[in-house]
């Protein structure tokens, strides 16, 4: 079994594909994958990452290359997910707003409440 990595892609969405399973990579949202399916879709841990770029679409001829280049330095990879910020924001509970009462027939509503 591979070990797990942490995908962020910092670039425009894509979605890539590793054994029938579609993995989509939206902007800013953290991806968890297998080692495996991140060496399939991005080349991980491979010095040659042009055949990675054809697959992606990034790349359809050698004058692509830059691009696919810049575009491959948006990806970030991690063995750790990302720490989660939680805003330390009061919890505030929610309730409903009061309903309004309703008024007595020929009487104003100060008399209807007054005691």
């Amino acid at each position: 079994m591979s070990k797990m990595i942490f995908v962020t892609n910092r670039g425009v969405p894509f979605v890539g594909r590793f054994e029938n399973v579609e993995y989509h990579f939206h902007t800013n949202q953290e991806v968890e994958l297998s080692e495996d399916a991140a060496k399939h879709i991005f080349g991980y841990g491979v010095d040659n990452k042009e055949p990675y770029f054809v697959r992606l679409g990034w790349m359809k001829m050698n004058t692509d290359l830059d691009r696919a280049k810049e575009r491959m330095q948006e990806i970030m990879f991690s063995n750790e997910p990302a720490k989660k910020v939680h805003l330390s924001a009061p919890v505030v509970e929610r309730v409903a707003a009061p309903m309004p009462q309703p008024k007595a027939k020929g009487k104003s509503a100060a008399k209807v409440h007054a005691h």
